[in-house]
């Protein structure tokens, strides 16, 4: 299954490729080519391409998304044994045979080309993006064992997703199928992962975002509890940000007591808390006048710990480190950090428990 879009100057090398390396181990191969209707013309030379090699092009009416045209591809495909890979050349179809070999054996009914593991590499990428695949790889981390989740060059069973609902968001179609596929065993085999030879690449900031609703939406397939403290947590991480901000400025521009500034500080940053949590984390469809008060409630007692923690850090712990109290300083922004961690679970198992309790088994009843 090869996904396209815009991808014309790698296509042809890329289908001889890979027919090579599958004729040199006496393996035939159905290669399927999805178009999303590339103006570069890949869709045409796809066509062209079938007079030479055993290809199949299914041609979409836009830009629909590679996790879809992946879809498509399986359903089209005359085989029950798949193999999906990127056409920018990116993914080696050298390694084709011995992902297909690892199945036939009985060693996996999942095989992942693998940049993590060992013998597998990067070539020619900028810091930036190896900060950025490792940060989404450390996302997955909670879904799957596979040291390469991120990884889009991966064969398997079609027994594997048979019966399977998928429906993935943006482009980690691999990541949707190894969380909720039927299989028992997975493998890594290392890939030397190539730039692209040609063209553009596709990832870019709404990508990104994509990827993290993905990602979140599995963990609530996968481990719900899990997944709705990621939402609660990143809400959270927002309202820090507005805390933080109405501390320092309360105690830098105001001269406001501390204490007091952390009480103004967690009421403002609160209120924002609520609305997102009732309308993304928790989905809640109760009576706002009853839940806002429930809420609020929980935040006292929160705000009660938040104090009693930033209080004992800030003149009990700091004095013994031999750290003198400065109000403005960065060590009070840390002490306050501290504090919102540690309430923040308080507050999510307290509205879990209570405040959402109701939303929670409905949400639960209808899946």
């Amino acid at each position: 299954m090869i996904p396209t879009y815009n991808e014309k100057p790698n296509l042809r090398e890329l289908i001889s490729r890979i027919n090579s390396a599958c004729s040199a181990k006496g393996m035939e191969v159905e290669i399927v080519v999805v178009d999303d209707n590339s103006p570069d013309g890949t869709g045409a030379l796809a066509e062209e391409l079938r007079n030479e090699f055993n290809v199949k092009v299914l041609h979409r009416a836009g830009k629909l998304g590679l996790s879809t045209a992946v879809i498509e591809g399986f359903e089209a495909a005359t085989g029950d044994l798949l193999v999906v890979m990127d056409a920018d050349l990116s993914h080696p179809p050298e390694k084709i045979p011995e992902m297909v070999e690892k199945i036939r054996s009985g060693d996996a009914q999942v095989v992942v080309g693998s940049r993590y593991v060992k013998g597998g590499c990067v070539e020619n990428w900028p810091i930036h993006r190896r900060l950025v695949s490792k940060g989404a790889t450390l996302i997955a981390r909670g879904l799957t064992k596979v040291k390469d989740p991120m990884s889009g060059f991966f064969a398997l069973e079609r027994a594997v997703i048979s019966g399977v609902e998928l429906n993935p968001i943006g482009y980690k179609i691999g990541l949707e199928i190894m969380v909720k596929g039927r299989y028992e065993r997975v493998e890594e085999i290392p890939i030397t992962f190539a730039d692209r030879k040609a063209g553009k690449s596709k990832l870019g900031a709404s990508v990104y975002l994509k990827y993290i609703d993905h990602c979140i939406r599995l963990y609530e397939h996968h481990r719900p509890w899990l997944a709705r403290y990621m939402k609660f947590a990143l809400i959270g991480g927002i309202g820090a940000v507005i805390n933080l901000a109405v501390l320092w400025i309360s105690v830098e521009i105001f001269f406001a007591h501390y204490l007091w500034a952390a009480v103004l500080a967690f009421v403002v940053a609160d209120t924002n808390n609520f609305i997102w949590n009732r309308w993304w984390t928790f989905r809640s469809k109760g009576k706002v006048h009853v839940q806002y008060p429930q809420f609020l409630l929980v935040s006292i007692d929160g705000l009660m710990l938040n104090l009693i923690i930033l209080k004992t850090i800030v003149e009990d712990l700091m004095p013994t480190l031999g750290i003198n109290e400065d109000r403005a300083s960065m060590f009070l922004v840390i002490a306050q950090v501290i504090a919102i961690f540690l309430v923040s679970i308080f507050n999510f198992v307290a509205n879990s428990f209570w405040t959402f309790s109701d939303d929670i088994k409905q949400n639960t009843a209808n899946k």
